[in-house]
């Protein structure tokens, strides 16, 4: 992935984080007809989350177009709309569907990151960085470092590992314990041949959270790379006992073969 690892659906859109707590919500006697156009579409629209959250596409698709029926310009239900069509597979209605919202809310920074990150996804890193940077300068979006630690996940899939330092470190010096920053800046120094350093951020990372596969493997590589083999064998172990079946186990393996 883009290694923006989790950054996808509930930190794209502050809207989205108190959805699913609301799906109880009462609606008046007789129901959503006798409600307001735009009282009805964010009923439906937060209906239509706290399904999508709960893995229920089909409903949540269907409740989140009604709600744009009641009100077209409901941003975040387009926003979740190209969630869902994203996961699905149906890229153009997904563009559709994200470049609307932002049209809609043009200085919205969680609108904004959500299309950047769809665009960076795409390979549009041009765009897609113009869009984070959007998304960053407005004075009210709730987290910023989200954003920043997204564009530079994305200056790192663009090839750019300068720019990618330069906006985790933002995302960082926001929230200096954000788990995706420090693991990218830890893989951005270890591609720069930095190992040192990319062992700072890692042990930064893995104090704040459960190291996932990638984590480890690359801690047996910046150990191995290090000389320090007892560390190296213990970042295999962890990996060989909690992940026996993942990719990263396999891409160890190989590499252990390969120093033979």
């Amino acid at each position: 992935m883009i290694r923006v690892r989790r950054l996808i659906a509930g930190l794209a859109v502050c809207w989205l984080a108190g959805c699913a707590t609301t799906s109880e919500e009462p609606v008046p006697r007789g129901g959503l007809d006798r409600v307001s156009p735009v009282r009805a579409a964010e009923i439906n629209a937060r209906l239509g989350v706290a399904y999508f959250e709960r893995g229920q596409l089909e409903l949540a698709m269907e409740l989140l177009q009604t709600a744009l029926s009641h009100d077209e310009q409901h941003v975040p239900a387009h926003v979740t709309l190209a969630m869902i069509h994203e996961q699905i597979g149906d890229e153009r209605r997904a563009r559709q569907h994200y470049r609307q919202a932002a049209r809609l809310a043009p200085n919205d920074g969680g609108t904004l990151n959500s299309y950047a990150v769809f665009l960076c996804r795409n390979g549009e890193f041009d765009q897609a960085e113009d869009y984070f940077m959007r998304a960053v300068s407005d004075p009210f979006y709730g987290t910023p470092a989200v954003a920043w630690a997204n564009a530079g996940a994305c200056a790192r899939r663009a090839g750019d590992p300068a720019r990618a330092s330069q906006y985790l470190r933002q995302a960082i010096e926001l929230e200096p314990g954000f788990p995706d920053a420090l693991y990218n800046l830890a893989e951005v120094y270890y591609q720069q041949g930095d190992a040192f350093r990319a062992r700072a951020f890692l042990q930064r990372y893995e104090a704040v959270v459960e190291p996932e596969p990638g984590a480890l493997l690359l801690g047996f590589q910046i150990e191995s790379d290090l000389g320090n083999a007892g560390d190296a064998r213990r970042y295999a172990s962890r990996l060989e006992g909690g992940f026996p079946d993942s990719e990263q186990l396999r891409e160890l393996r190989r590499q252990q073969g390969n120093n033979d």
